[in-house]
């Protein structure tokens, strides 16, 4: 994130998960993304159809956590 919100002039990353991948959300959730929908049926994965959640983060959000920076190393 450091990469698209501090070099580049990037204003929103979107991630899109499958929902029944638990431990992937919350590392999202613990990043600042915020899940915004969900995209019924909109991955098809071994043969099965996959809802996926929709997270993204925005540029303000993301300005907004308080935690060090990669430049900050």
């Amino acid at each position: 994130m450091d990469l698209a919100f501090g070099e580049l002039p990037l204003y929103r990353v979107t991630a899109a998960i499958h929902t029944d991948n638990s431990p992937a959300l919350a590392v999202l959730a613990e990043s600042g993304f915020v899940r915004e929908g969900t995209d019924r049926a909109a991955c098809l994965h071994r043969g099965r159809r996959h809802d996926l959640a929709v997270l993204p983060l925005l540029r303000p959000d993301w300005e907004e956590l308080p935690r060090p920076r990669a430049w900050d190393a």
